[in-house]
């Protein structure tokens, strides 16, 4: 009985430390996500490469996880399934830090410290993560210095943003406000 007790608290503490781990990361998914990730400077705690693949992009993100001190697991095309949120993986999972809403005064700042007139994306009831992604995407390629989200009624940033986004959120800084 007591091995059994011992055996469920730990399956217990096990999948709440991966409920907090889901909680306090936020998975990058795709070579072109991770890529970008890695060259924004973006803290990766953890690489999964699915194994046998060995080709120019993969050997490109090796050598800046490598440069940017990254833990790398070489893992099978199974678990890779398994892990993946977006099922695009294309071989390359990211485990990074989680993404840190800023303030609608750091936007502001941001613009001021470029000298040019504050350039802010607003949004309201942006549901659908792809959707979003794409705007993030847009927004930065047209020089916006922020997107604002609210905090109901809107996607969060997930693992299908950053896709969505092929990897602008990692340069574009978001804000999340009060509805």
């Amino acid at each position: 009985m007591k091995d059994q007790n011992h055996e469920q608290n730990h399956d217990q503490n096990h999948e709440q430390s991966r409920e907090q781990e889901n909680e306090d990361s936020l998975k990058i998914e795709g070579r072109n996500e991770v890529l970008e990730a890695l060259r924004a400077g973006r803290t990766i705690e953890k690489l999964y490469v699915q194994e046998n693949i060995n080709d120019g992009p993969i050997r490109t993100i090796l050598s800046k996880a490598k440069e940017a001190g990254c833990v790398v697991s070489f893992i099978s095309k199974e678990k890779m399934n398994e892990m993946s949120e977006t099922h695009r993986h294309q071989g390359v999972i990211a485990c990074a830090a989680a993404f840190q809403y800023v303030e609608i005064d750091d936007m502001l700042a941001r613009a001021e410290e470029k000298g040019e007139k504050p350039f802010l994306v607003i949004l309201d009831g942006i549901e659908d993560p792809h959707n979003l992604g794409a705007i993030i995407r847009t927004a930065e390629v047209a020089g916006a210095h922020g997107v604002s989200i609210p905090k109901r009624r809107s996607s969060g940033l997930t693992a299908t943003v950053m896709k969505a986004s092929a990897g602008a959120l990692n340069y574009m800084p978001v804000a999340k406000v009060t509805n």
